[in-house]
């Protein structure tokens, strides 16, 4: 043991200390007659030398309070508070080094997520000593010293300095993989597809404008995390809304991704159920045939009016607000309006405030959702909306092991709150999960089908934090149509902002405002298909239209076809075109009122009422739908507005100040 004696000087002014100790415990006071030795444990921080003009004097924070052990000779203390200090950090080297250990283990995982950086802070909250204020002395093992180092490093790290983190492993990975972004598709991804891939939060959000390249993004991630070693291709799951979209997916995988499971939402729920409870639910067969369910919904309405009650008042509600007057109501029909309604009162259940008429109905609705339910008790069947919801509660309970580290989403704007819902269940399921969600809120069209574009616009308060990256580029449209459809689809300060650029630049007008009445409608197509044929005649063109019934029949279509036989024609409604493109488009339908575009309504329908709530900017839904309607084209776009009641959305293109948007006289 170093002992260092006080000067005989200090007994003549009763300093109680005549020497100190440095043991491997701690140090040891020896007083006149007796010693108290002080454990490592019992320092705030290490022995303090503080200097005098002849004398130096030790200084030990305690628990308890300070001890000053004076008299010291200054060659002996100097000595004496080295061995001390560090003893004191080799002590808490024993407790430090494997906090370190952890810390790094988890930097070293990658992306510095939000989760893992509250992991690091709790972990420090714990630590009682902090390093960043003490000097690191001589003789510790490179090892201590550097955890340390960490420790006291994190304990001073900020926001920033994580933000500076994911910058610097983002641009280290980019820099990594250079070649495989390069050459994974037939083109070299853009520097924000990049960007998109290679940033791994808990929860992300790529919105992809319309044309942006959002399947090279879902493919090249995949990619990028095989190839990093981030997952095994059993570790990733990619999922898509319609069977059509995953094939696609599928095909768009390379080589080494074969093995990456690729699933519907529904597909997903049945693996989950099946996995969970060791059999596979029973599906109902009216949940996968629309039109059978409409038929046996066309049978129980008319069992249901049967009854005296329920058929004088349906009797009546058609009569006042379908002017329906025969003895018989057409069953059919109302099967085909109410199923949506059965589907969503299923679904969200009835809000609390209803208008009269929407009560009214309502109670209509009410019994054919209880014969619904009844049948689908009685076959010991669910449907889809069933199989989403016993999904998440077999997550939740636990029941069903999540075997992914990386869940990709494709078309996430088209997500319900329910099927959010599923995806939070796996998330809190397996803490380690991240999700990749890629889409865009400006074509979010389908809440008629219960998509909640909310869980988009206000993805950070659902699923918690949060990147968001958006692909800056379009491969589709020239800019010219670019600044009339984005300026137009922002007008609804809602939208999530971003700028778009284009690899294909026009000069001049691009959007074209054509006046026709319902009799020249078909004759003006014709004409401008004529036009676009001698000036491009292998162009493809799409005709679209809000409501099926303003497209040209079949008989009309094959006519034109045969007769612009070099042109690749389409005609479909707006809804069906979303994912499509084509040199030109011309839209139809473009008229105000009931069944114009956007569709006028006097009061808001039972539908409205019981899907999400509707956004406060007046057809915020209407005016993305149109937004995919412009956005469908690569190079023309030629608006057949009705000339005496047009479009409100064609006469602020018209009378807002939008340049690239042109008039044509009839």
């Amino acid at each position: 043991m170093f002992i260092c004696k006080a000067h005989w000087l200090g007994q003549l002014f009763n300093h109680p200390f005549v020497a100190v100790t440095a043991s491997a415990h701690g140090p040891v006071l020896h007083l006149k007659d007796e010693q108290h030795a002080l454990g490592w444990h019992e320092l705030l921080a290490p022995p303090q030398l503080e200097q005098g003009r002849l004398f130096r004097q030790l200084v030990l924070d305690c628990h308890d309070g300070q001890l000053v052990c004076a008299w010291l000779p200054a060659a002996r203390a100097g000595a004496l508070a080295q061995q001390l200090a560090l003893g004191w950090f080799e002590f808490h080297g024993a407790r430090v080094l494997p906090l370190a250990e952890r810390c790094l283990a988890l930097l070293e995982m990658g992306y510095l997520r939000y989760s893992r950086w509250q992991q690091l802070k709790l972990w420090l909250e714990d630590e009682p000593v902090q390093w960043h204020a003490f000097t690191l002395p001589e003789g510790l093992s490179d090892r201590v010293y550097a955890a340390f180092e960490l420790v006291a490093t994190l304990q001073q790290a900020n926001d920033d300095w994580r933000e500076q983190c994911t910058e610097e492993y983002c641009q280290q990975a980019l820099r990594e993989h250079k070649t495989l972004f390069d050459t994974l598709e037939a083109h070299p991804l853009t520097v924000a597809q990049r960007l998109a891939c290679v940033t791994d939060e808990d929860h992300n959000l790529v919105l992809a404008g319309a044309g942006c390249g959002k399947t090279s993004v879902m493919a090249a991630r995949t990619a990028f995390l095989l190839a990093s070693g981030q997952a095994d291709a059993h570790e990733v799951l990619l999922l898509a809304f319609g069977n059509e979209a995953a094939a696609e997916m599928r095909q768009r995988l390379p080589d080494n991704a074969r093995d990456v499971q690729v699933s519907t939402f529904h597909a997903l729920g049945l693996n989950i159920i099946t996995q969970a409870t060791g059999r596979a639910p029973a599906l109902s067969e009216l949940a996968g045939n629309e039109q059978h369910k409409q038929r046996m919904f066309a049978r129980w309405l008319e069992q249901l009016a049967g009854d005296e009650s329920y058929g004088v008042r349906l009797l009546a509600w058609l009569r006042q607000h379908r002017f329906q007057t025969v003895p018989t109501p057409d069953f059919a029909r109302l099967a085909r309006e109410w199923a949506p309604l059965v589907a969503a009162l299923k679904l969200y259940g009835a809000p609390e405030q209803l208008t009269p008429e929407q009560a009214e109905q309502l109670a209509l609705v009410r019994p054919l959702l209880a014969r619904y339910q009844q049948y689908l008790c009685e076959h010991n069947e669910i449907d889809f909306d069933d199989m989403i919801e016993q999904a998440a509660e077999l997550v939740y309970s636990g029941r069903f092991v999540v075997p992914w580290r990386h869940v990709l989403v494709d078309e996430f704007q088209d997500i319900s709150e329910h099927r959010a819902g599923l995806l939070l269940a796996l998330r809190k399921a397996a803490p380690g999960l991240a999700l990749f969600c890629v889409g865009d809120d400006w074509q979010a069209i389908y809440r008629f089908t219960g998509a909640d574009v909310s869980v988009t616009t206000g993805f950070a308060d659902f699923f918690g934090a949060s990147a968001v990256t958006a692909l800056d580029t379009t491969f589709r449209f020239n800019n010219v149509i670019e600044k009339v459809a984005s300026r137009f689809v922002t007008r609804n300060p809602q939208q999530l902002p971003k700028t778009l650029s284009t690899l294909t630049r026009s000069e001049g007008p691009c959007v074209h405002v054509l006046p026709v009445t319902s009799d020249n409608t078909m004759d003006t197509v014709a004409r401008l298909l004529g036009q676009i044929a001698a000036q491009r005649p292998e162009a493809s063109v799409y005709v679209l239209s809000r409501f099926r019934f303003s497209l040209p029949d079949d008989d009309l279509l094959a006519g034109w076809r045969k007769r612009f036989a070099g042109l690749t024609l389409n005609a479909q409604t707006l809804h069906g075109a979303k994912g499509k493109e084509a040199d030109c488009v011309i839209m139809l339908g473009l008229a105000r009122g009931h069944y114009g575009f956007p569709p006028e309504k006097k009061q808001a329908s039972l539908l409205d009422a019981l899907l999400p709530a509707k956004e406060d900017f007046p057809h915020a839904e209407e005016r993305r739908l149109f937004y995919v309607g412009l956005t469908r084209a690569r190079e023309q776009v030629f608006l057949l507005a009705d000339s005496q009641l047009p479009s409100p959305f064609v006469k602020e293109l018209l009378e807002g100040g939008y340049s690239g948007v042109s008039r044509w006289r009839s």
